[in-house]
């Protein structure tokens, strides 16, 4: 099986895919809200997809990662005015280096997340739920009881 990036593109009404070098995220909108899953790979990427899609960096105002790994995170420096969510369950070591680099060198904010957790931001309800078993455990994401992000 083979895996293809999307293009950057509207998905439905309010999630968009943002395609960036060797990943994808997505971002969601929901009541002057907007959030994102992951964050793509390369900062300069990342701005010149969100300008094809109209969306500005600084409305972003939560992002929440599925696993601490190159590909989900290198674009977290476009989103300075985003808090941070993520799970230290999985793959712990790793994750806890991530969070000190996140909150000294970019200065964000980071919020640690439990397996089964609900955040609310803005009227977006977001639970966390952790794959067990799909590469060193990831998180999922159920948006507003109808969307999952993986």
């Amino acid at each position: 099986m083979i895996f293809r990036l999307s293009k950057t593109r509207k998905i439905t009404g309010n999630i968009y895919v943002v395609k960036t070098l060797i990943s994808n995220f997505f971002i969601y909108s929901y009541n002057n809200t907007t959030i994102c899953f992951n964050t793509g790979f390369f900062p300069l990427i990342v701005n010149r997809e969100l300008k094809k899609i109209d969306i500005d960096p600084e409305s972003i105002s939560g992002i929440f990662l599925t696993c601490p790994n190159f590909r989900h995170v290198g674009g977290i420096k476009v989103f300075k005015n985003a808090t941070v969510y993520f799970s230290t369950d999985i793959v712990p070591k790793k994750s806890k280096k991530l969070l000190s680099r996140l909150e000294t060198k970019e200065k964000l904010v980071c919020k640690e997340i439990k397996d089964g957790e609900t955040i609310t931001i803005g009227g977006i309800n977001i639970k966390s739920i952790v794959i067990p078993n799909h590469s060193s455990k990831s998180m999922l994401y159920i948006v507003n009881n109808n969307v999952l992000f993986i």
